[in-house]
């Protein structure tokens, strides 16, 4: 069973959601809330599977709340406004429902969303890229850390680097979050290969990495040095 939060500043909002729960097996409501920031403070003692998250909301929108997390959860999109339907995409979001959503709608979005976790739970150790006419395996273990540039990343590992034509998001979907965290809008790194941290930079073998104050503040969470 896949467990899951709602946030939205809309009461009736959360009531809708809770009573589409109610009819299903797979998900189960573990808690809402009317404002962003309470939801991240539950987020870091509670890891869920998936949130459905409103965009427009008062003191952080949906979307700031998304960058701001280091250890992202599945998200559906719970809006009024059409005009984020696209930007969702950057956040390879499972579904973008529009309100008022029927229950047959939403049991659309829920379905999607098993799917999708299903096989990330199934992940295996490793994934493979395309570079150039080769397909290419790369172990988990074996990144030290991943540059992004446009529509291509650089994957550098222990042995040498590659640069498959993919972008962060399609990145995300392969990796698995515990490993591997943002530390700069151009920067994913693998936390086990790190070997120091100095004057706001990681230290991977002769690699030097810049962190960002954006990212700086999840990053040490995620290393408890908060």
């Amino acid at each position: 069973m896949m467990t899951a939060i709602a946030i939205d500043d809309e009461p009736k909002a959360i009531q809708v959601i809770q009573h589409h729960i109610s009819k299903m097996d797979s998900v189960m409501l573990l808690s809402h809330f009317y404002n962003a920031k309470d939801a991240m403070s539950f987020l870091k003692q509670n890891p869920v599977d998936l949130i459905f998250l409103d965009i427009n909301m008062p003191h952080m929108s949906g979307l700031e709340m998304l960058n701001d997390l280091q250890l992202k959860p599945q998200v559906i999109f719970t809006t009024a406004y059409t005009e984020f339907a696209i930007e969702s995409y950057d956040y390879n979001a499972i579904d973008y429902l529009l309100k008022p959503f029927e229950f047959d709608r939403f049991q659309m979005a829920i379905h999607k969303a098993e799917e999708r976790i299903n096989n990330l739970k199934k992940q295996k150790d490793f994934f493979f890229i395309k570079d150039g006419f080769k397909t290419i395996k790369i172990e988990f273990q074996d990144i030290l850390f991943v540059k992004g540039s446009g529509n291509y990343l650089d994957i550098v590992t222990k042995e040498k680097k590659y640069t498959p034509r993919m972008t962060f998001v399609e990145l995300i979907e392969k990796i698995p979050s515990s490993k591997f965290v943002r530390i700069h809008q151009s920067y994913l790194i693998n936390i086990l290969n790190i070997d120091k941290i100095e004057n706001n930079k990681v230290y991977i073998g002769t690699h030097q990495i810049p962190i960002s104050n954006r990212y700086k503040e999840g990053f040490f969470k995620r290393l408890n040095l908060e």
